[in-house]
């Protein structure tokens, strides 16, 4: 007897935190929450529920039957409430990184049948991009590489590649020291719009004090120096 009670307690505890684990996986891209009935004893076992209903809301520019495609949940399966279908099913939302908010809620119970809310608000689009830091020619190389325009959806992938992209292209250019700081602000004139402003300080560029040449043994140091382009010792700038 005391046995069982034990394995009870433990698939218990097992349960209650399979959806917080989850829930702060380093994978996702946007906050999920998994917001269940009141009615459920979430500190007892897993029961079987067939959902008998999914309803979409907070994204109108979708289609019903693809939100619920991209949830890997339909209408007649069975999930276990508490337990890892729902938070499976919010995680497969979040690495779509179309939303910025996942609400997986159980609208309804009667029964063995539960009816599921998707609660989803989508990713912000740009309204407006701002350089600051960039010369008119910088801001139209970077423009071009980054491919960043009004009315795009803008992601944190999206920012930690502009990030990248950038400091590469001022590296390229002498200035190894680069900080770019990529911020978002609310536009209050356009719902569920940023404003994308690019900060970008240079720096001072990278001068080479000395140049060391070891293990040559067939050419002069002089040639070797006079082959490296543009990369000379007395202050000269690195433009490899």
């Amino acid at each position: 007897m005391l046995n069982r009670l034990l394995t009870i307690i433990a698939l218990t505890l097992l349960s209650a935190t399979t959806v917080a684990v989850a829930q702060d996986s380093p994978v996702l891209n946007a906050p999920v929450d998994t917001v269940y009935n009141p009615n459920i004893l979430y500190t007892g076992m897993p029961k079987s529920y067939e959902i008998a209903g999914i309803e979409v809301t907070g994204v109108p520019n979708y289609e019903d039957y693809i939100i619920i495609g991209y949830s890997g949940l339909n209408v007649g399966d069975r999930v276990e409430i508490p337990g890892p279908d729902i938070t499976n099913a919010a995680k497969r939302f979040a690495r779509q990184g179309l939303f910025s908010t996942i609400k997986i809620k159980v609208a309804k119970m009667a029964g063995d049948k539960v009816w599921l809310e998707f609660a989803l608000k989508p990713q912000p689009r740009i309204s407006a991009i701002n350089y600051y830091g960039a010369s008119k020619g910088e801001k139209k190389d970077l423009e071009e590489r980054l491919q960043l325009m009004k009315g795009n959806q803008i992601t944190q992938n999206i920012v930690n590649r502009a990030t990248q992209i950038i400091k590469g292209y001022y590296s390229q250019k002498g200035f190894g020291n680069a900080e770019v700081r990529i911020d978002q602000i609310e536009d209050l004139s356009a719902p569920n719009e940023n404003i994308v402003n690019i900060n970008i300080d240079k720096n001072s560029k990278v001068k080479v004090h000395k140049i060391y040449i070891d293990g040559n043994e067939m050419l002069s140091d002089n040639v070797l120096q006079r082959a490296i382009k543009k990369t000379n010792e007395k202050g000269k700038l690195i433009n490899l």
